[in-house]
């Protein structure tokens, strides 16, 4: 068996996943890798043009899926990818490294915490999907952005994401179909529903507590497939926090409109002012 931190090489291919298997549910319902992939590689040549980035740093990165798309984008590419939790970087060595074919050679998967400062620096690192949430207090969050920024190489790019908005703060339940589609090992996943639940919210510390379930073709369900204990940390105390560590640059970009107002049009802009909607998802973009 490899250490955690080590690369992985010689991986075996193992039985399929089950259809139910929340980590591939999850990465369909929830996770763009490579739209995410482009947005990092935009904002890198943004800062630094004519330049390719070559070094990549995924912070929660749970099932590593940008690590190893990050690899598989060129043999110059190198990723690692961070996690605290052994489970869901097993479920990687056992689903998805074993069909990365030459590239999961060059995805190095490390059981550690993020607050740590880790080597060799990178060109980009980033923190999605609102993981770096987890910290309640604001000296964890300022740990863990000065072992970030102690990770990049100078000139390197840090990229957060956060939602708020009118109807951010209250409690629901939203569904989202979901089409079938096939998880890392090529198992074809049925198409189900994706079930976003804020069950609790506390104002004054601005604690959220969320749950992600799954209804799936088959009448079964996957009820809280993921717990979240969260603190919904505002754009100003992002930004206050970056600074305060170190970060020399930063910048808030967020979707762009149809021409109706009414949809994303999925790219995404920079922003000196933010419409405070029901619902907005902005990305903060810092520079070591």
């Amino acid at each position: 068996m490899k250490k955690p931190g080590s690369p992985v090489s010689g991986v075996r291919r193992h039985s399929p996943l089950s259809p139910r298997d929340p980590h591939a549910l999850y990465e369909v319902a929830v996770q763009g890798v490579d739209w995410d992939l482009d947005f990092l590689e935009r904002v890198w040549r943004y800062r630094h043009p004519g330049r390719e980035p070559r070094l990549f740093r995924e912070d929660f990165c749970s099932t590593a899926a940008l690590s190893t798309a990050w690899a598989r984008r060129g043999p110059d590419r190198r990723a690692w990818g961070v996690d605290l939790d052994p489970e869901p970087l097993a479920w990687a060595r056992r689903y998805r490294l074993p069909w990365a074919r030459e590239a999961a050679k060059r995805v190095t998967l490390v059981r550690g915490d993020v607050r740590v400062a880790r080597r060799p620096l990178v060109d980009v690192a980033c923190a999605l999907n609102f993981s770096w949430w987890v910290f309640r207090e604001r000296a964890d969050l300022l740990r863990y952005l000065r072992a970030a920024r102690a990770g990049l190489k100078p000139g390197g790019v840090l990229v957060l994401n956060l939602y708020g908005g009118l109807g951010a703060e209250k409690l629901l339940v939203e569904r989202s179909a979901k089409p079938a589609e096939n998880a890392p090992d090529g198992t074809m996943l049925p198409r189900f529903t994706y079930v976003w639940e804020q069950k609790q919210f506390d104002p004054l510390d601005r604690g959220l507590l969320a749950y992600i379930h799954f209804e799936l073709k088959d009448g079964r369900r996957v009820r809280r497939a993921f717990t979240y204990d969260w603190r919904m940390w505002t754009v100003p105390e992002t930004l206050d926090a970056l600074t305060e560590v170190g970060f020399r640059h930063h910048e808030v970009w967020s979707e762009g409109w149809d021409k109706g107002g009414r949809r994303g049009n999925g790219t995404l802009y920079r922003r000196t002012r933010l419409d405070h909607s029901d619902t907005w998802i902005a990305y903060v973009v810092a520079t070591r």
